[in-house]
């Protein structure tokens, strides 16, 4: 009899431990690791959006319009750039301006690496114009007089220039066309892929 009380109890305790390592299995299953891991490639499917934005600056333009041909256009412009169909570098600064003198090395350095490509025509807005802090150019109202320098504004003003500060590059191609604008302190490796675009 007591053989049969002590094989009943082994019974009894081999059921019970299969229970609780039954139920330890069963609360493991539902934290199961991939839940956590999902959040990952949300992560990694927004990440090229933003390397794809900012790539150029807000002073940078890259466009394709017809230079100007406008009456107040300087001739020497009109010449290269709409019959010789030389491609032209057209360079606003302001003389005492710190940022206009390093964007002028910079096309200098830019020039002389790729000698012949571009012609360079240069400006100095400073004789004619003042500059505010937002931007805008208050003309020289002696400028009346002088129709040589009335002129140079005018082209500067001219909606497809659209000169606002200095400094300001225009750059045109091979065939008359306006390819690329910038305001502001330019980058060196940008501006000679642009002028080697210019030349092509």
């Amino acid at each position: 009899m007591r053989r049969l009380v002590v094989a009943a109890f082994a019974v009894v305790l081999a059921l019970t431990l299969t229970g609780c390592g039954g139920g330890g299995g069963a609360a493991q299953t539902p934290a199961a690791a991939p839940a956590t891991t999902t959040a990952a490639p949300a992560a990694v499917a927004g990440a090229p959006s933003s390397t794809t934005l900012g790539n150029r600056s807000a002073n940078e333009t890259e466009t394709f319009v017809p230079f100007p041909t406008a009456d107040y256009v300087p001739a020497e412009l009109k010449q290269k750039i709409t019959v010789d169909k030389q491609p032209t570098l057209i360079y606003f600064f302001d003389s005492g301006q710190k940022t206009s003198t390093e964007v002028r090395e910079m096309i200098d350095t830019v020039r002389h690496r790729n000698s012949g490509m571009v012609d360079l025509v240069a400006y100095d807005l400073s004789k004619y114009v003042t500059v505010n802090p937002d931007g805008s150019m208050n003309v020289d109202q002696a400028l009346s007089a002088d129709e040589a320098h009335k002129q140079v504004v005018q082209f500067a003003r001219d909606p497809v220039i659209g000169v606002t500060f200095t400094p300001f590059i225009v750059l045109t191609d091979g065939q008359g066309y306006i390819i690329y604008k910038h305001s502001g302190l330019a980058d060196t490796a940008f501006l000679e892929r642009e002028v080697q675009r210019a030349a092509r």
